[in-house]
């Protein structure tokens, strides 16, 4: 797991308490309140409640000229299509396009795109099909801002475009009847955050002449599915949505919904914004990432109950076969780190293989960030061509960075976190050397990763009411992240498995001891040993069991009581030189032989260890922990030790047949030597 920079928020007593007591919730979410910077009971009440929010759909630039458009579409029993996209928010927003239009008398069809086939967006061919079968409105859902070309295509076809989107736009839109985006450069409403479903919903709000909270009522489900499973903030209009949306499961009359929860044993009533996150959003996104977005679409459409159980068992199996195929990539691209370890020592890292499964690179990606706290890129070759995604790490541009090659790519696009490419494959080891250029010279950019921490409890604080009142501050997700607790001086007790792949400790404060869930490492990959004082941060639920309630704690993260801002501040240091790829290191890093010394024999005590760098922290003496890792750095170089791919995360393992060299043969220890 990445170091993260801590940053602590103290909330004052008087504000905690005077929000506590206006708003007659428990002292806990008050605290936290505070803390995200709330300054009295009316502006907390006024986030919780959703309050002060322009939910007038015709804000929107261009909605009265879709809605126009739309209206005059179904008057004249026009042949209308929906166009959508293959992941969750798309396959909603589809849905829910179709069901308003089909309810106000429209000749609708739906069509998505293939991830395999026609990949994102709408292309020329669709359109050309679409002209074929008589459609001459077309209304696009999360896609089409920057469907240039093909809305030029349908003009010439007599077919008229209604844009709905929320992606970034550019100065120039494309020339349609309507282009509804919060993201137009001229739109002036408030609120821009949304979900392409979101959007979805406004049009649909206008069109029907309802309020938003009135529509939400018919399609509150699927906007809820959308905005959740997009990852959308969850403030203002979305936090409107999601919140009420929660709320109408139990009475959801979509076939399909309620079969899917019943094919993975999930009750209707019980599900909160996690149940959406973590097990009906993966399964819609799955069709799409194997190829048949098709199954999704049928599933949220049918009104027959033996086929949306049929449809919805397939999905469920979709996402098993998902689960295998990121577990084969996983293990292809650990086989090649191990082939080729010193490519973990590089500023990204950049793994090429036959065929990658695209449906599933974008999300190994983003656990090889995880474990390495670097851009990752994945690069699926079939024949002479590549097709490259990839994840970035906080404050770095993964866009800027390929961007800077455009030269050798045949197409690309993205943003910050996230991009894709395709090339011809004979280019890549240029592109991967320019990548790395790059990253030497935009090294300066790197920074830590930033966990925020809302307050400080104890565990003797941790009873069930006081804990059961945080469900106030709910719906959970981005923008309004679960509250995390540090809770300091604790002494590990106990570590155990926790299913395959999670482990269990226990923890003991003072008098009490409790239990925590660390999810994603096993208990033979957890760095710390039973005995260790470390400093723990949670999120805190309750578990309802049988026979009571539980405080329930899930470790976000952890490090040991002697880790300092002067360890923090000179990793971060040492991060900057890895991410360059060279040992040009700041001066603030400086060692000595002794230090080389202590750090080698360290080493020489287990001839395997977990390259955690938040676990070697603080067990070398006084050395910090940007010199310890320089250190381990030029024992690399030296051939002393070896970095090595491990279950989840790097290992390191001393070679005892080494020769023996002088510390100055190597280039890092010449930069730092005092």
């Amino acid at each position: 797991m990445a170091i993260r920079r801590w940053i602590e928020h103290h909330a004052s007593p008087e504000v905690s308490k005077q929000i506590a007591e206006g708003l007659n919730i428990g002292i806990l979410p008050a605290r936290v309140l505070a803390a995200r910077g709330f300054q009295s009971a009316d502006d907390a009440g006024a986030f919780l409640n959703c309050k002060g929010m322009n939910l007038d759909p015709y804000s929107r630039m261009d909605m009265d000229k879709a809605v126009a458009r739309i209206r005059e579409a179904i008057a004249n029993e026009e042949t209308i299509a929906v166009y959508g996209d293959y992941d969750a928010d798309g396959l909603t927003a589809t849905t829910l396009m179709y069901r308003c239009l089909s309810g106000l008398g429209g000749n609708v069809l739906c069509s998505l795109p293939s991830r395999e086939g026609t990949g994102y967006g709408l292309s020329t061919d669709v359109i050309d099909h679409f002209a074929d079968i008589g459609v001459s409105l077309v209304v696009t859902v999360d896609n089409g801002i920057s469907s240039f070309e093909e809305t030029e295509h349908a003009a010439k076809h007599g077919i008229d475009m209604i844009i709905t989107d929320h992606h970034v736009a550019r100065e120039e839109i494309p020339v349609a009847v309507a282009v509804v985006n919060p993201h137009r450069l001229d739109d002036t409403s408030e609120f821009k955050d949304i979900a392409g479903v979101g959007v979805a919903l406004e049009l649909a709000a206008a069109l029907e002449e309802i309020s938003i909270e009135e529509a939400l009522e018919e399609y509150g489900v699927l906007a809820t599915i959308g905005t959740i499973g997009d990852i959308m903030p969850l403030q203002n209009e979305n936090r409107f949505i999601v919140s009420k949306g929660i709320k109408l499961f139990d009475r959801c009359d979509i076939i399909g919904i309620r079969a899917l929860c019943n094919a993975v044993g999930m009750k209707i009533e019980n599900i909160d914004e996690m149940s959406v996150a973590y097990t009906i959003a993966p399964r819609l996104n799955a069709a799409g990432r194997m190829g048949s977005a098709e199954v999704a679409l049928s599933l949220l459409l049918t009104e027959d109950e033996e086929e949306a159980d049929q449809l919805a068992a397939k999905l469920d199996e979709m996402n098993k076969q998902r689960q295998e195929v990121e577990a084969e990539a996983e293990r292809v691209i650990q086989q090649y780190l191990c082939r080729n370890p010193e490519e973990i020592g590089n500023p990204l890292i950049l793994v090429a293989g036959d065929n990658f499964h695209s449906g599933i690179m974008g999300i190994v990606c983003s656990r090889l960030v995880d474990l390495f706290d670097k851009p990752s890129i994945i690069v699926s070759i079939d024949g002479d061509t590549a097709r490259g995604s990839g994840r970035s790490i906080a404050g770095f541009s993964l866009f800027d960075m390929i961007s800077s090659c455009s030269d050798l790519m045949e197409k690309y696009g993205g943003h910050d976190m996230a991009a894709g490419f395709t090339l011809n494959a004979s280019k890549l080891p240029e592109l991967k050397q320019r990548l790395f250029d790059y990253c030497e010279e935009h090294a300066h950019e790197f920074k830590l990763p930033e966990i925020h921490i809302d307050d400080e409890v104890t565990l003797s604080e941790l009873e069930v009411p006081e804990v059961e009142a945080l469900s106030c501050l709910a719906p959970f997700g981005g923008g309004n992240k679960e509250p995390n607790f540090i809770i300091k001086n604790v002494i590990l007790t106990g570590i155990y498995p926790l299913g395959d792949r999670h482990t269990r400790i226990s923890i003991r404060q003072g008098d009490k001891q409790v239990y925590a869930a660390y999810f994603g490492v096993c208990p033979q990959s957890f760095p710390f040993k039973v005995g260790d004082e470390l400093n723990v941060i949670v999120n805190l639920s309750i578990y309802h069991a049988q026979s009571r309630d539980f405080v329930s704690l899930k470790v976000c993260t952890l490090v040991r009581t002697n880790v300092t801002k002067e360890d923090i501040d000179s990793y971060e240091e040492y991060r900057r030189i890895s991410f360059a790829g060279k040992a040009t290191v700041p001066c603030g890093i400086h060692v000595s032989r002794e230090d080389a010394a202590v750090v080698y024999r360290k080493l020489r005590q287990n001839d395997t260890q977990l390259f955690w760098e938040g676990a070697l922290a603080g067990t070398f003496g006084d050395l910090s922990l940007g010199q310890i890792m320089a250190l381990i750095r030029v024992m690399v170089e030296l051939g002393f030790v070896k970095v090595c791919p491990g279950d989840r995360t790097p290992i390191l393992k001393v070679i005892h047949d080494a020769p023996k060299r002088d510390l100055n043969e190597s280039p890092t220890f010449r930069e730092i030597c005092v």
